[in-house]
């Protein structure tokens, strides 16, 4: 019988430094939890007076923002409206783009046939 007390004995010691490391790391984890939740309330803090400032320094900009970012999470990117506005600003983006250039070649040529011309009448008087 006294085996069977002092194997008892032993396993009940063997079990108590378990639990207190089994309570210790619960300890442990929880207050890495806990200081986790703070970080994230001070996150979340932070972006919000961020968000405020913007408002409040920029309110048009602010709700341009919103209301694109409504219009693609609502669905509205692949939309024949979508494409037809981006198309037209493509064209008229092209337009604006093309026209210096070929504002300078018009000019080049018209200069070009000027000096020639003016050679050929200067020939022409003497």
């Amino acid at each position: 019988m006294r085996s069977e007390e002092q194997s008892e004995s032993t396993s009940e010691e063997s079990r108590k430094p378990a639990r207190r490391r089994r309570a210790g790391a619960a300890n442990n984890e929880s207050a890495r939890l806990m200081s986790a939740l703070d970080e994230a309330r001070r996150s979340v803090s932070d972006t919000a007076s961020d968000l405020r400032e913007r408002v409040e320094e920029h309110p048009w900009r602010m709700l341009g923002l919103a209301v694109g970012a409504g219009y693609i999470l609502g669905g509205g990117l692949f939309t024949a409206l979508t494409g037809r506005v981006l198309l037209g600003g493509l064209r008229v983006g092209m337009r604006l783009a093309a026209l210096p250039l070929v504002r300078e070649e018009l000019l080049g040529a018209l200069s070009s046939v000027t000096d020639s011309g003016r050679g050929e009448t200067e020939r022409r008087q003497q």
